[in-house]
């Protein structure tokens, strides 16, 4: 069976020769540019094949295969592993000093660096060597443009570090309808272009202060290592960059890289949410039920992509749901994709539980004398005269001090965790304990909510398969589950809905980001069309359903229709 590290890797792969495909377009494209020569096109476009069949564009290309390769490791190690959970501001600061985020930020700067260098050479600039002739002094004077643009790249690849993985977490996403890789791409470009050019400005501007601030250190050491004069204006004067007009070209070269880096972005996240087919059973390929298995991880996503695939488009693999194992007779196709569906909802319910539950549970009492034990059935005394009829049972007496000296060791282990647990809460709520330690607003619902995706497909897919059924379903093996898949839908928007009603939801976990008010709102609107799918295709039948009385109540607005 292929496991979920060889799918994850071979779309990686392929991921990364698209991505090295279109840069070297993309340098190609900018040689073209540069080289442009209207009056003598001959020699232009001579120029422009000598360039990209040349030596020094071999060695770029070997250098972005590099730089891509490097990406997709880091990628690849992001997107493999489930969300962290970062709740408070330590926990947070300790993550930016993790040796994963270490070696990362530094292959970062590297691609930064290496870019900068690739795109600076490309365009045939000066600025691309650190050394030159001395016009005034008898040895070589330091060309600090360059090493302006260098440490520039380095600089500008720590800054989308720390913007792309560091505050903010790095998300596969998945479209709700496929499209084809290139119709996806050309839908992307103006939107990468725009975004490449205009979130460039910003870290130019910090660059260039900081550069004014504390550029002449690296310089000395430059030019100290390399006994190096200086004799252009230093640009650690503010007025001296301006004049030199070299944060133009960083500006350029930054843009260049940002949209670089959105490319290889946007490839990767078209190569590795296209749609996989699994099997619906399978002793050598990948099965949908164990890819719904792993509700976090990046097959999970895949199979709950799958599975409303199934259910909305593919009859023939629906069909295979629907049928008996033989010999026996058993709907094992239907039971296995059923947990796996389950699991998922009812650990994501179970998850939004623990967000609407904030006031703890009545604790047992610390003394014997606070307990409530409820003593044993059949009671020996009654009011205040004593039963001569009745013989004491013994054996009940001495099982009930055995049960009661359980509770008593239980209850002393767990009073003990509590009160030490409530300590802790008791020093992170002074206030300046509480600033790093404290849980931070919404971050406990926006982290749920960011996993809400493979939860709307499975929630879709299941209730699909089920409306299928009624037509499709020969054996009647999902009949009989009805009641239980309905059950979980409605538990779960209940407890989504106790997020929407105002007065319900507590300060810390109103939401204010952008993204996870809308996860919120399109796992409620797939939620609904779930149940209505499946009330509106057996409602002729609903009032031979077995349900629990709450549920029912919960139905009648889907089958009056009066669910907005």
């Amino acid at each position: 069976m292929e496991s979920k590290s060889e799918i994850f890797s071979k779309r990686l792969v392929t991921a990364v020769l698209w991505n090295l495909g279109l840069q070297i377009f993309l340098a190609v494209v900018l040689v073209f540019f540069i080289q442009v020569d209207i009056l003598h096109p001959l020699s232009w476009f001579a120029s422009t094949f000598n360039d990209i069949f040349g030596w020094k564009m071999s060695l770029n290309i070997v250098l972005l295969g590099l730089v891509s390769f490097f990406q997709a490791y880091i990628y690849g190690c992001y997107y493999m592993v489930p969300l962290p959970k970062y709740f408070t501001r330590f926990s947070m600061f300790l993550n930016l000093f993790t040796t994963q985020n270490v070696i990362f930020s530094i292959l970062y700067a590297l691609s930064g660096y290496f870019t900068m260098s690739l795109y600076s050479s490309l365009a045939k600039s000066n600025f691309n060597v650190l050394k030159k002739k001395c016009e005034h002094y008898d040895g070589q004077c330091l060309m600090e443009q360059s090493l302006f643009l260098q440490f520039g790249g380095m600089w500008m690849g720590l800054y989308y570090f720390l913007n792309a993985h560091i505050f903010s977490t790095p998300m596969l996403m998945f479209p709700n309808v496929y499209q084809n890789k290139f119709q996806q791409l050309k839908q992307a470009i103006g939107r990468i272009l725009s975004m490449g050019f205009k979130n460039s400005v910003m870290p130019v501007v910090y660059f260039c202060l900081f550069y004014n601030l504390w550029g002449h250190k690296p310089r000395s050491v430059v030019s100290d290592v390399y006994s190096l004069f200086l004799e252009d204006p230093p640009l650690d004067n503010i007025l001296n960059l301006i004049r030199s007009g070299i944060w133009i070209g960083l500006w350029f070269y930054t843009s260049l890289f940002f949209i670089s880096v959105y490319t290889m972005r946007t490839i990767f996240n078209i190569v590795l949410t296209e749609p996989m087919k699994f099997q619906i059973e399978s002793e050598t390929g990948p099965t949908l039920y164990a890819a719904l298995a792993q509700r976090t991880q990046f097959t999970g996503y895949l199979g709950a992509q799958d599975l409303k695939v199934v259910s909305q488009m593919d009859s023939t693999r629906r069909l295979q749901i629907f049928t008996l194992s033989q010999p026996g007779g058993h709907p094992r196709n239907w039971n296995h994709i059923l947990e796996s569906c389950l699991n998922i909802i009812n650990s994501y319910t179970k998850e939004l539980e623990n967000i609407n539950s904030d006031v703890k549970p009545i604790e047992l009492g610390i003394s014997q004398k606070n307990m409530n034990i409820t003593p044993p059935s059949g009671q020996i005394y009654s009011g205040n005269l004593r039963n001569l009829a009745q013989t004491p049972d013994m054996s009940k007496d001495y099982n009930y001090n055995l049960n009661k000296n359980k509770v008593n060791e239980m209850t002393f282990a767990k009073v003990l965790k509590e009160e030490f647990n409530g300590l802790l809460q008791r020093i992170c709520q002074k206030p300046g304990i509480s600033y790093f330690f404290g849980e931070l607003t919404d971050t406990k619902l926006k982290f749920v909510l960011m996993q809400a995706q493979p939860v709307m497909w499975t929630c879709e897919g299941l209730a699909f398969i089920v409306a299928a059924s009624l037509k499709e379903d020969k054996y009647g093996v999902v009949q009989n589950d009805l009641p239980i898949v309905i059950s979980a839908l409605i538990n779960l928007k209940s407890n989504l809905d106790k997020l929407t009603k105002l007065g319900l939801v507590p300060k810390k976990h109103i939401l204010n980001d952008v993204f996870a008010i809308k996860m919120k709102s399109a796992l409620m609107t797939s939620l609904k069309r779930s149940i209505y799918k499946i009330v509106i295709t057996f409602s002729k039948y609903f009032h031979e359903i077995p349900m629990d009385p709450d549920v029912q109540i919960a139905v009648q607005p889907f089958l009056l229709c009066k669910e907005p």
